[in-house]
């Protein structure tokens, strides 16, 4: 009995590192070596699409949809140095993030992307932060 009622416990904490792992994946992939403040943005770019209705309702949902990040191709990710300071950094980020205790200067945002492209988006514009661009 003991097993059972521990399998539900273990269950949910691997789905918990697993959200964790997905939200870490896109702060690494789309923000790693951009200033704290960007890689939060980031993070909650993804935390504003599962809560919107538009997009997924799951992180990694909204992570592996098809055609939102450029760093997944064909449903799949590069790998991860898992032991590089970039990748403890976008999961401590990441914790930091699930908090909620963080107040985004770019609230709201659902869509960004990096300095030295330009999608030609026609999207509200609501903020910049280190080499990123946010828009709702």
């Amino acid at each position: 009995a003991l097993a059972g009622g521990l399998a539900p416990a273990a269950a949910q904490e691997d789905r918990a590192e697993e959200v964790i792992g997905c939200l870490a994946e896109a702060v690494y992939f789309e923000a790693r070596g951009t200033d704290a403040r960007s890689q939060e943005a980031v993070a909650h770019v993804v935390l504003n699409r599962a809560q919107s209705g538009r997009f997924p309702k799951s992180l990694c949902g909204v992570v592996h949809q098809r055609s939102q990040f450029s760093f997944v191709r064909g449903g799949k990710m590069p790998s991860i140095n898992t032991g590089s300071l970039h990748w403890r950094n976008a999961v401590a980020i990441t914790r930091i993030a699930l908090d909620g205790k963080w107040k985004s200067p770019v609230e709201g945002a659902l869509f960004f992307h990096a300095r030295y492209v330009s999608p030609g988006w026609r999207l509200k514009r609501i903020g910049s932060i280190d080499n990123h661009i946010f828009y709702r």
